[in-house]
């Protein structure tokens, strides 16, 4: 009879060791604490948005520091001052910004996109968005987008997740190997 414990601990064992090892031998922060380059990121995004929400705001000011803070996170990224998860999810938070606000009168964008803002507004709050809201956006508000209101949730949402991340890369080889240390307990490893 096969000892599936002996199974799972050949298996997990060299696969936990390598990644603890690959997590904490080599695993450096890509953003050190006297680096704020992520959180200056989010920060200007939040300013950029919030003059643009506010009454007089300019729309196409807000278009002109998408591409700025894009191209800014594109060199920070080559830099490695900021890691690859940040910049991803960064660059798809610039891109729902920018869809929000992108002017179709004729309502031309609406029907390519309207699905990945529902998904990212889902994603980021947990809530699906009513549809007919979202319509009543599209076809009565100048067609522009979904507009930054129905986004302005999960847009926050996206930004405290992305600074808890900042805040958290240095832990993370800690997190991981503690995980890494309940599961070898758990399948009958080294205690």
């Amino acid at each position: 009879m096969i000892d599936m414990r002996k199974i799972i601990r050949i298996v997990v064992h060299p696969l936990a060791g390598i990644l603890a090892l690959a997590v904490i031998g080599g695993a450096e922060p890509f953003q050190t604490p006297a680096d704020r380059t992520g959180f200056d990121l989010l920060d200007r995004l939040v300013v950029a948005v919030v003059r643009t929400a506010a009454p007089g705001g300019e729309p196409s000011q807000l278009d002109r520091d998408i591409v700025v803070l894009a191209r800014e996170l594109r060199s920070a990224r080559e830099a490695k001052k900021v890691d690859d998860l940040f910049a991803v999810r960064y660059s798809r938070l610039l891109s729902a910004v920018r869809q929000a606000m992108t002017q179709d009168p004729e309502v031309l964008y609406w029907p390519m996109y309207r699905f990945r803002m529902i998904e990212f507004i889902e994603e980021r709050t947990g809530q699906i968005p009513d549809w007919d809201d979202l319509v009543f956006m599209v076809n009565d508000h100048g067609g522009s987008g979904v507009g930054l209101g129905a986004i302005s949730d999960a847009l926050m949402a996206e930004v405290v997740s992305l600074h808890i991340h900042l805040e958290n890369q240095a832990r993370r080889p800690e997190i991981l190997k503690s995980y890494l240390e309940k599961s070898m307990k758990f399948v009958g490893g080294p205690k």
